[in-house]
């Protein structure tokens, strides 16, 4: 029957907790959308009265073998390993059936690497068998020399911390040691990325927004701020909600026009974000004081519609990230031909919600690590949406959450954005190329270049020339800046 999924194998799992940890990893399993035939954990440590899963005695030495031993024991066609302090998300399971049941020996997914607070330090989408999160063939447990196709599913489907040294231990690695392994990436995504039709694997949370907690980074923002709180003051929406003016280390009077703002918006509270500088930082300290259990993100120098916040509201229900759309019409008509397109015209691999304009239920942030720190002027947004995709979750689009969106005026602020951006396009390609993320072909490569020393000349021929060149010029140019800095080529 069309839209019946096909039997999958069953999957038991082994959960390896050399240092005694294995209620984070088993607390993951017992939430499984497949549900593990079987669950053992290989730990030191007693057992408590009433176990759920099974448990097997060893000590942290004899671990490795401890795991194969309990793996060849659980008599299921395959055996998972996740390590007793990593966390699988719901649909882990489901997804390495799907790929086992297509014939592949061993098949390993994506990792989300979080800090010790639990913010995203990286993510892995092309793993090694550097520790416990994938599934192998039970008979082919222990071999060597054989041959076995090894897939990885290009998903983000395991939470770890990167301080759990331990999340490395070489228990689950010898399950798979000897083998021969012919690699390949799964070639398509085992969903649709659209803005339109959600994820097969998430629904709908079908309800709307407890409280919703606006946040607002800004840096030495005095000049532009008081527009975008009179604009928050004057929306429509109706429920409960709050506002954070998260101070990125300010030395105007950011603070003081935030202040005097509080009687029009009687939720506003003042966050000091100014232990170090960037947006990505401020938004996940806003995260973090954030009372709401949905939480939209806008910028200082932008100004919202007065419906926009009850737009994304009115979406909340149906998605889990939603992105709005921004109109430079208002603020810069001078420069129509840079006009942001919006989500459904995107090309670049997967659809996503801009920084400027964005909404997100809180666990949803905090499943997937918040905001990346690691990128600075560019990309963060990108990078954002992208983790929620592939983790699961549904990006939605809300095109009446409009944002009038201001365009940097001085060419060397416009360049120096523009080359952000090419810097951080170089490092999204680098870690999300084994999911899909595709670079830019010779042809164009060639032809963007040569376009710029073809146009060279625009340079002296009028501002509105000069202006177009500098944006692709320093674009390009941060495309060499980031390979270079990424060790890929993305030019």
């Amino acid at each position: 029957m069309s839209g019946v999924e096909p039997p999958l194998p069953e999957i038991g799992v082994v959960v390896a907790a050399p240092e005694g940890e294995w209620e984070p990893a088993v607390r993951s399993l017992l939430r499984q959308s497949l549900p593990p035939a079987t669950i053992t954990v290989v730990t030191p440590a007693d057992p408590p009265p009433e176990p759920r899963p099974r448990f097997a005695h060893s000590a942290p030495e004899t671990a490795a073998e401890a795991c194969v031993e309990a793996a060849r024991a659980s008599r299921t066609p395959y055996v998972a390993f996740l390590h007793g302090a990593d966390e699988a998300l719901p649909d882990w399971l489901r997804h390495l059936a799907r790929a086992a049941a297509e014939g592949a020996g061993l098949v390993q997914c994506g990792t989300l690497r979080l800090r010790a607070d639990a913010l995203i330090e990286a993510i892995t989408l092309a793993p090694g068998l550097d520790g416990a999160a994938y599934a192998v063939r039970r008979d082919l447990l222990g071999t060597t020399g054989r041959t076995a196709a090894s897939v990885t599913v290009p998903r983000l489907l395991v939470r770890r911390r990167t301080d759990d040294t331990a999340a490395t231990v070489s228990a689950a690695r010898a399950a798979g040691a000897g083998l021969v392994r012919d690699t390949r990436l799964v070639p398509s995504m085992p969903y649709v990325p659209s803005v339109h039709a959600p994820s097969a694997d998430v629904s709908g949370r079908g309800r709307a927004p407890d409280l919703v907690s606006v946040v607002i980074p800004v840096r030495d923002g005095a000049l532009t701020l008081p527009a975008q709180l009179r604009a928050l003051a004057s929306q429509t929406y109706a429920a409960p909600w709050e506002v954070l003016v998260v101070d990125n280390g300010s030395t105007d009077a950011t603070r003081e026009v935030a202040e005097k703002a509080r009687p029009d918006l009687p939720g506003l509270r003042i966050i000091d974000a100014s232990e170090r500088p960037g947006e990505s930082y401020a938004r996940n300290r806003g995260i973090a004081a954030a009372r709401g259990d949905f939480i939209a993100f806008c910028d200082a120098d932008d100004v919202a519609d007065p419906g926009w916040l009850a737009a994304l509201t009115e979406a909340a229900p149906d998605a889990d990230l939603i992105g709005g759309s921004l109109d430079s019409g208002v603020l810069s008509p001078a420069y129509a031909d840079e006009q942001p397109v919006p989500m459904t015209e995107q090309t670049d691999f997967l659809p996503f919600a801009r920084g400027a304009n964005c909404a997100a239920w809180k666990d949803v942030l905090t499943t997937i690590g918040g905001w990346d720190e690691n990128y600075r002027g560019g990309g963060e947004d990108m990078d954002l949406s992208w983790r929620a995709h592939l983790c699961g979750y549904r990006v939605g689009y809300a095109h009446d959450a409009r944002m009038h969106y201001r365009l940097r005026a001085e060419l060397s602020s416009l360049a120096r954005q523009k080359w952000n951006y090419g810097r951080s396009g170089a490092r999204l390609y680098a870690a999300y190329r084994h999911a899909g993320f595709e670079r830019r072909g010779n042809r164009t490569v060639l032809m963007n270049w040569s376009w710029l020393l073809l146009h060279t000349p625009d340079l002296a021929r009028s501002p509105i020339l000069r202006r177009r060149w500098i944006r692709y010029g320093a674009r390009l140019s941060g495309f060499l800046a980031g390979s270079a800095e990424r060790g890929v080529r993305y030019l």
